[in-house]
């Protein structure tokens, strides 16, 4: 029935809806709060889905997600609502926030019961190309918990200073006693006996999943919850990940000492190699130690998404820096207006992420041509390699010695990686480009 001098579908639609019930959260979604030293001039809230993932809202979205109780009316949230945005909001506006916003996003409740329904998957990241893919978490949430809790003491401050004092004391023992004569004692062993680089490599698997620990250690030591660690695909190589994803809800320094905590582990590692070494002598233990002092230097480059970009990230106060290359270079043409996404951010955050993407973007393009360049010179000479690796794979099968044969398929792996990881990039790289250009096409008919 239609209130009696009103037009079908206007005030009595809502009226109607100032009477509704709203409905509820999803059973365990956590109101965050505020994102503490963001890089907006406005800072988003931040949500935690009961999946774990962390969504980022406006302050009135925030506050509509806050009053999703599944008892008052939408005419009393949107009052209450317009009392504390000094704005006036109608009933049916907060309507079309909850059902094309937030249940969109996965935190609102099926219809206006207590019954949760499964989270909405989010939307994917604009960039793909730099992004860990084919995730399998190894090891669960309650186990994780147990191992951050285990190492969470090694981020006491005074311990910090102990173990940072001691790795310097022995990296400045092994360079005192030879360091680096040592180290070609260790490589020309390897050379001689092949199968010792599957000691090293085994080291160096040790130390990647300790260095997850420190991740996880340090994240729980912030107050946050540290979700399952497992393995995935960094463009072709396989690579260990931990979810620290809760960390956003920790302070700056908290979050960086998050990003920093894998880093801190790997200094860990290293002191330990160091005190094995002085006490066994094996110099292959030093190859294993160099390469993970590179592996840590390779950690700090921001230009892909290593520790070094979440630590760049956190510091500017902005989780999605390459979600911002395309409105920045947009916003860098002559004459045309600063793109709202860029608008939104601080100025100096702006200027920093500004110079981040002039620097990042020659950094790709020189790795791109240079493979483009150098492919028709460097292939022929990669493919007779394999061939005379794969007839040493045989040989050593044939003699028996099955850990020349694992070393000799290593190698093979090894050269056909870097290969096949850019032509993966470039794949996929004239894919998104080749998306794009139909789709304004489509845009233009």
């Amino acid at each position: 029935m239609v209130a009696e001098g009103h037009r079908t579908g206007e005030p009595a639609a809502d009226e109607g809806i100032a009477q509704l019930v709203v409905p509820s959260l999803v059973e365990g979604t956590e109101l965050i709060g505020q994102y503490q030293g963001s890089g907006h001039r406005e800072p988003p809230y931040l949500v935690r889905r009961v999946d774990g993932q962390v969504l980022q809202l406006s302050h009135l979205l925030y506050l509509v997600a806050a009053g999703l109780d599944g008892r008052r009316t939408y005419g009393q949230l949107a009052a209450e609502l317009s009392s504390a945005w000094n704005r006036e909001i109608a009933p049916e506006q907060v309507s079309y926030l909850v059902e094309n916003r937030l249940r969109l996003a996965g935190i609102v409740a099926s219809g206006a019961g207590t019954a949760p329904e499964q989270p909405a998957p989010l939307l994917k990241s604009r960039d793909r190309l730099l992004a860990l893919k084919f995730r399998v978490a190894l090891v669960p949430e309650h186990v994780v918990a147990v191992i951050a809790r285990t190492f969470q003491p090694l981020f006491w401050p005074p311990v910090v200073v102990l173990v940072l004092t001691a790795f310097v004391a022995a990296e400045t023992w092994l360079a005192v006693q030879g360091g680096v004569t040592h180290l070609l004692a260790g490589a020309r062993e390897i050379v001689d006996k092949p199968e010792q680089i599957l000691l090293v490599l085994g080291v160096i698997v040790l130390c990647g999943m300790f260095h997850e620990c420190g991740h996880v250690a340090a994240c729980r030591y912030g107050g946050a919850r540290p979700g399952a660690m497992g393995v995935g695909i960094y463009l072709v190589w396989p690579a260990m990940y931990s979810t620290v994803t809760d960390s956003y809800r920790l302070s700056r320094g908290g979050r960086l000492r998050t990003d920093l905590g894998g880093v801190y582990f790997n200094a860990i590692a290293m002191l330990v190699m160091v005190l094995v070494f002085a006490v066994t002598g094996l110099p292959w233990l030093l190859v294993a130690l160099v390469a993970w002092q590179v592996s840590t230097v390779w950690q700090f480059l921001p230009s892909i998404r290593l520790d070094g970009y979440y630590i760049l990230s956190d510091l500017v106060g902005v989780p999605d820096l390459f979600d911002r290359m395309g409105p920045v270079l947009r916003s860098l043409v002559p004459g045309r207006p600063l793109h709202p996404r860029v608008r939104e951010l601080k100025p100096w955050v702006r200027w920093v992420i500004t110079a981040w993407v002039v620097v990042v973007i020659p950094c790709l393009a020189y790795w791109i041509i240079g493979f483009l360049v150098l492919a028709p010179y460097v292939l022929p000479v990669v493919w007779q390699a394999l061939g005379t690796h794969g007839a040493g794979v045989g040989s050593a099968v044939q003699a028996g010695d099955a850990a020349a044969a694992v070393v000799g398929v290593l190698r093979m792996f090894l050269l056909v990686l870097p290969w096949a990881g850019i032509t993966l990039v470039l794949y996929n790289l004239g894919r998104s480009v080749t998306r794009r250009v139909r789709r304004r096409a489509a845009a233009r008919r």
